[in-house]
């Protein structure tokens, strides 16, 4: 099934796409949103992970409200994220949301 990715979150999917090919690991699933959503819109987010993971908006969108405020993922498991992300090109992918 083909999905079509709105333009402006293509680059977003290409970086966890490279990121997590095979894809994202239940322990990875809340750095990752709790990381992304420091750069971009929630529901942005949610469109992108849900797009690619298969499951549901919605779902998604609540996930990321509680790693925001309830299940806080440890500084730790986030910088080890973020240096996963770096070699697929996430400070490239900052500037480009910053322009």
């Amino acid at each position: 099934m083909q999905i079509n990715i709105p333009p402006h979150l293509q680059s977003t999917y290409k970086l966890v796409k490279c990121a997590f090919p095979d894809g994202i690991e239940a322990e990875n699933y809340e750095s990752l949103l709790a990381l992304l959503s420091e750069e971009m819109s929630d529901r942005n987010l949610a469109a992108v992970i849900a797009y690619y993971i298969g499951k549901d908006y919605s779902v998604v969108l609540s996930n990321i409200y509680r790693v925001q405020s309830i299940d806080i993922p440890k500084a730790e498991a986030i910088n080890n994220l973020k240096k996963v992300l770096l070699s697929c090109g996430y400070q490239d992918w900052i500037d480009e949301l910053s322009s």
